[in-house]
Order: C-alpha cells, then sequence, then structure tokens
C-alpha cells in the first residue's frame, strides 16, 4: 500500500496539534480554578499566572503551527478586495496594539480574487500584525493594495497569443527598524524573529507564506531601516479564468 509522505505529514501535523490544544485547554482550566483559590498568597498567585500564560502562549503556538499543514478542504470563491478589508478592520484593530495607526488604501473597483477566505484572512493579518509589532509606539502602518499586469510566458491556450497576467498586490510597509540584510534569507524560516520578545514564536511570516503559496500566489519584501515594505501577490480572478 502506498502512503504519500506529504499527506501522512500534513495528517500527522493536524492530528497533534488538536491533541496538544485539549491537553492545553484542560490545562489552563485546572489553572483557573487553583487560582480562584482566595487562600493562596499573592506569590504563588503570580507564579500560576505566568504558568496560565505560558499555556495560552503554547496553544497560540499550535494554532499557527496546525495552518502551515495543507489544508484538507479548501473553499474556493470569487471575493471583492474593497469587502474583504472592510470586514478585516475590526481583527486589524485588535492585532495593532501600542497606539499604531493603520493608513488603509484600497480602491473599490479592483479584479476580484478566487481564493479561501480564511486563508487569506490569516495571511493579511500576520503580515500587519509583524509590520505593527516592527513599528515604533504610535508610528503608522500603510496597506495599500493594487493591480499588477505582469506578461506572462507561456500562451493562454493553445494557439492563442500570451496574455497578461493580473496579479493583487497587497502591500504593507512599516517603519521600522528594516531587516538586516544578513538576516534576509531567514525571515520566513520557522521561529525565527529578528524581535527580542518574550512571547515571539517566529512563525508569523512562515505561516503567511505557506497559506498564500496555498492560494497560488507569493510574498516578496523589500528592506532598509525606517522602511519596509512586504507584498502579498495574489493572482486576479481574471488569471483563473
Amino acid at each position: 500500500m502506498h502512503i504519500d509522505q506529504s499527506d501522512f505529514h500534513d495528517q500527522l501535523v493536524r492530528g497533534l496539534t488538536h491533541k496538544m490544544n485539549n491537553i492545553l485547554s484542560l490545562f489552563q482550566g485546572y489553572l483557573g480554578l487553583l487560582m480562584d483559590d482566595k487562600k493562596l498568597d499573592p506569590t504563588t498567585v503570580a507564579g500560576l499566572a505566568r504558568i496560565k500564560e505560558g499555556a495560552k502562549a503554547a496553544s497560540d503556538l499550535m494554532d499557527r503551527t496546525k495552518v502551515l499543514a495543507r489544508p484538507s478542504s479548501v473553499v474556493w470563491r470569487e471575493v471583492n478586495v474593497a469587502d474583504l478589508f472592510r470586514r478585516l478592520q475590526s481583527d486589524f484593530d485588535a492585532v495593532c496594539e501600542r497606539g499604531i495607526k493603520l493608513q488603509l488604501d484600497v480602491p473599490e473597483d479592483l479584479p476580484a480574487i478566487w481564493t479561501d477566505t480564511t486563508r487569506l484572512k490569516i495571511a493579511i493579518l500576520e503580515v500587519v500584525k509583524n509590520a505593527c509589532e516592527a513599528s515604533p509606539p504610535g508610528e503608522i502602518v500603510k496597506i495599500e493594495v493594487i493591480a499588477e499586469s505582469q506578461s506572462s510566458t507561456h500562451p493562454s491556450a493553445a494557439g492563442k497569443a500570451a496574455q497578461p497576467i493580473t496579479w493583487i498586490s497587497i502591500n504593507v510597509t512599516d517603519t521600522g527598524g528594516g531587516i538586516p540584510p544578513e538576516l534576509s534569507e531567514r525571515i520566513f524560516h520557522p521561529f525565527f524573529s529578528t524581535r527580542q520578545k518574550q512571547n515571539a514564536t517566529g512563525l508569523g511570516l512562515t505561516v503567511a507564506l505557506g497559506l498564500v503559496q496555498q492560494l497560488g500566489g507569493g510574498i516578496r519584501f523589500q528592506s532598509q531601516p525606517g522602511l519596509t515594505t512586504f507584498r502579498l501577490l495574489l493572482p486576479s480572478r481574471t488569471r483563473l479564468l
């Protein structure tokens, strides 16, 4: 019997993360009960709170790891880009802290994209969260969405001339310290982070890249001190017709 190693790996990741999340949820629940004990001294309560925080961070890590596996099912649909970003506004507010403000430039007349909305939302939020964390407090993170046409290197169909390909480019720009050139080859590696943050997992960009690639696109970036732009490139609806 032939076993597809990629399918086996993805099923293993999904299964393990599901089991670990069940264990961590039980762990956090019992910690909550312990912390409700009024007889505990403040030092013990503080220690339990740190353990609970660590369990939550581990659960978040499991959720991020799970989305790296190929999806068992993808719900493809035509998506209006401007509508998508309107629905994401409250999510943006949740991931951007420290007074970071978002400046959105999303035209209404962009071509539709053919995508899985859930996975695209996660990818966008991971990149935006990364930009917000990289920016100094009170700065502005810019999100600009544009349509880009590129020449196709292959005929669109037998006997027909090559057609231009239209991509939707979601550009997220921050004003942080930038990515040192010697680290630029590693930023999409799992568990790698340029920031010394206690709960940093180093999975945000890894997750975003994996999801965008599942959707037929890719991620590019340009960086210098004070200005870094990540570009999520996704095929428009017309690209897939």
